[in-house]
């Protein structure tokens, strides 16, 4: 449980009407709490699929749930199909890089993919951060190492 990660929860549980365990009424979501995900640096965070979505907060959190729905919505996918993370992504346009603009951005950046003419964000860090580098800037390594520290000059490691 790290930075907030209550929060999250407590956002899936308010927005899917679902408790951990459970499943939604769709079959498009099953609500299932893990010890970790292998991500500290980026948390809260949460695996839909196959992919990890990072820097979570509460609205970010809802608003993800809601462009998946939207997304399965307008594919077609139902619960128990492979999901967007699937057949459904196979003939989408992948672009990390190209911005999406629209009302209503989940990631700061604005990043996503489309499915069938839905957008999804692009999985990773939903805070603008592109990886998992400190929230608030570099903190370390900011200038030259001090003391008498010396490189080797034989060209070896």
């Amino acid at each position: 449980m790290l930075q907030d990660s209550d929060s999250i929860m407590k956002a899936i549980q308010d927005h899917l009407g679902i408790h951990h365990g459970e499943t939604t009424k769709d079959g498009l979501f099953t609500f299932t709490e893990v010890e970790c995900l292998g991500a500290c640096a980026n948390a809260p965070m949460v695996q839909i699929n196959d992919d990890y979505y990072e820097d979570l907060t509460y609205n970010t959190t809802v608003s993800l749930l809601k462009a998946f729905q939207h997304a399965a919505k307008v594919t077609g996918v139902s619960g128990g199909d492979t999901g967007l993370g699937g057949e459904a992504r196979k003939g989408a346009v992948t672009s990390g890089d190209r911005n999406i603009k629209s009302g209503n951005e989940i990631n700061e950046q604005g990043r996503a993919y489309e499915v069938g003419g839905a957008k999804i964000p692009t999985p990773g860090p939903l805070s603008g951060r592109k990886s998992c580098e400190p929230a608030s800037g570099l903190t370390s390594l900011t200038s030259e190492p001090w003391g008498n520290e010396t490189l080797r000059k034989d060209g070896a490691l």
